[in-house]
């Protein structure tokens, strides 16, 4: 008996990861206080969806970079938008590295009282590389058969 899967599973992944993104964009500058002045305390229920949200990105960006060297290796034809979207995968696991440093510059320097703002920009400019690599990978992974390999 063969069961239908109507999603592949890397796009759910992907979808949720990318809600996750933007719930963390928001997220971060609306409890901007909270985040970076209450240090010292026990993680609030944002602070909480926020770290996770953080993690599945990672493991969904792993992921779909594993899924699309995987469809490299059985393609006859790799497209350019394929490579292109493969080296943003790429980039934007290190730039989680960046992301990680932001916000804790931005919570160091912020419990100083210094000026944040260029912090700010060079982290949302990190999430928004994101959030582009995850609606190019969605459209990418959704026009492909899920039982491809």
């Amino acid at each position: 008996m063969k069961i239908k899967v109507l999603y592949n599973p890397i796009s759910v992944l992907a979808i949720f990861s990318t809600v996750l993104l933007i719930f963390n964009m928001i997220g971060i500058l609306i409890s901007k206080e909270q985040i970076f002045t209450e240090r010292d305390k026990i993680l609030t229920g944002v602070e909480i969806i926020i770290l996770f949200g953080f993690g599945l990105i990672l493991l969904s960006n792993i992921l779909s970079i594993i899924w699309l060297l995987l469809r490299f290796r059985h393609s006859e034809k790799i497209t350019i938008r394929e490579k292109v979207t493969l080296a943003l995968g790429c980039l934007c696991l290190l730039l989680l590295i960046g992301d990680k440093t932001m916000i804790h510059e931005i919570g160091r320097e912020y419990s100083l009282g210094w000026e944040t703002l260029g912090e700010w920009i060079i982290l949302y400019v990190f999430l928004a590389i994101q959030l582009l690599y995850n609606f190019i990978f969605l459209m990418i992974s959704k026009n492909t058969p899920h039982n491809n390999f």
